[in-house]
């Protein structure tokens, strides 16, 4: 974009400088060479970029794709797709780490894992890492993965605390960490969806996420934590109380659970990633170690829009696969020149304990 800028503006002062030596003929050259450059900068403003994973009936991913088994549309306008190539550039990976009280027994596990998973990264990828409880704490800039290996490995440096920051912690990732970070770029957030210490709630930390544009997965420890829901005096005593009064389950938990799973799969679907769900904290290392070959070899569709575009105005994307497939992840839309509202929230990072 940058270039593209600089480019426009040196082709009109070169124009310019032309026009004191042939006024006539440099007129129509400065309206030709103009009007190309507006072209150039417009191409360039309206070139959208959609990840996307296909997989097969055995659920794993498919390479070899073909620009030609797809046809996609931008708001219901069908879209000429310029190129579908594999994207080998390094990638942006921001880890999100949910270091509340329900992570303290298996916090060893949790950090391994994540060592895991940036060992799996290329060498010129980089990591930024954040956690969360009643803090949200930067843990490690934008850095390669030899430092985030170490500021994962160095004892006490993630500790957990009493309570959860969680969309406080998703929409600085996206308006603070995210901010100014090219494409490709992911999010990958390990929590239990438990949210009581915030400043924003779930939908300014979604919006946050969507314009940012970086791929959202979860790892969520919704079914490893439910269990241990139920047996709070607090909840106990409620159902026991709704079982008395009309005969049957509240199932308070299960309902609480539901939501937050279903809002949190619901964004990560529209940014074009994953949900995952492991049964225990030894699978976590094996779903860190899927999203990162999933996110090298993810193929990415271009195209130019056609359509008028407005500015902070969502585009709905939908693509078509005319191969067989289990399953096509796409981003399904994005926020075309986004005026975020910066929420101000003081400190935005805590340092680590």
């Amino acid at each position: 974009m940058k270039w593209t800028r600089n480019f426009f503006t040196a082709a009109l002062l070169v124009l310019g400088c032309a026009a004191l030596f042939h006024p006539a003929a440099a007129q129509n050259a400065d309206d030709d060479a103009s009007a190309s450059a507006v072209a150039r900068f417009n191409v360039a403003t309206n070139l959208v970029k959609v990840p996307i994973s296909v997989f097969d009936e055995r659920g794993l991913m498919t390479d070899r794709l073909r620009k030609e088994d797809f046809r996609l549309w931008e708001d219901q306008a069908q879209q000429e797709i310029r190129s579908l190539d594999l994207d080998t550039s390094s990638i942006s990976v921001l880890l999100l780490l949910d270091t509340s009280p329900s992570s303290k027994s298996e916090l060893e596990k949790i950090k391994s894992a994540a060592r895991n998973f940036v060992d799996k990264l290329g060498r010129d990828d980089r990591v930024s890492i954040i956690t969360f409880d009643e803090n949200v704490n930067l843990i490690l800039d934008w850095a390669g993965k030899s430092k985030a290996k170490d500021a994962l490995g160095r004892r006490g440096g993630i500790q957990t605390g009493l309570r959860t920051a969680l969309y406080d912690a998703m929409y600085l990732a996206a308006v603070e960490q995210m901010r100014g970070i090219d494409e490709p770029k992911a999010i990958i957030l390990l929590t239990d969806c438990v949210n009581n210490h915030s400043r924003v709630n779930f939908e300014e930390a979604a919006l946050a996420i969507a314009q940012s544009r970086a791929s959202f997965y979860l790892i969520s420890k919704t079914t490893m934590v439910k269990e241990q829901a139920r047996q709070v005096r607090r909840v106990a005593i409620i159902e026991d109380i709704y079982r008395e009064m009309f005969g049957e389950e509240m199932n308070s938990v299960n309902g609480f659970f539901d939501r937050r799973e279903k809002e949190m799969t619901d964004l990560a679907s529209i940014t074009g990633g994953r949900v995952f769900f492991p049964a225990n904290y030894d699978s976590i290392r094996n779903v860190y170690a899927e999203i990162a070959r999933e996110l090298k070899h993810k193929y990415y569709l271009t195209y130019v829009s056609n359509q008028e575009l407005i500015p902070d105005s969502w585009r709905r994307i939908a693509v078509e696969y005319l191969s067989p497939a289990s399953e096509v992840l796409y981003r399904r839309g994005y926020y075309y020149l986004p005026q975020t509202t910066r929420r101000v929230l003081a400190p935005a990072f805590a340092r680590p304990r």
